[in-house]
């Protein structure tokens, strides 16, 4: 068998398959009459009017409480609590000099 003899007959299997299936979709599959209402649809209904809302001042003034800050919490992932507080520039800087001590791998 030949390419062109395979995709002729894969041609001629799919398009009965589409010209079937077009045949049942158009002639063989229920229709619902156009007037009659579908089952599947759905219509909602509002059964209450709009009304006007206007902006009223409330007598009562606004108490806000005021909540006491609690303290942060620090789980230290390494034995180096902090970083010592330099901005970038200087750390760049001290990289730059080889000040800054690498104790083990750094994963990247």
């Amino acid at each position: 068998m030949s390419w062109i003899n395979f995709l002729t007959v894969i041609f001629i299997v799919y398009l009965v398959y589409y010209c079937l299936n077009l045949f049942f979709d158009l002639f063989l599959s229920p229709r619902n009459p156009i007037g009659d209402l579908s089952e599947d649809e759905l219509f909602f209904t509002e059964t209450h009017s709009p009304e006007l809302i206007t902006a009223n001042r409330k007598a009562e003034p606004v108490i806000e409480e005021v909540e006491k800050e609690k303290p942060i919490v620090y789980f230290p992932s390494a034995p180096i609590n902090a970083s010592g507080g330099i901005s970038l520039k200087h750390l760049f800087s001290l990289a730059k000099d080889n000040l800054i001590e690498h104790t083990r791998a750094i994963p990247y």
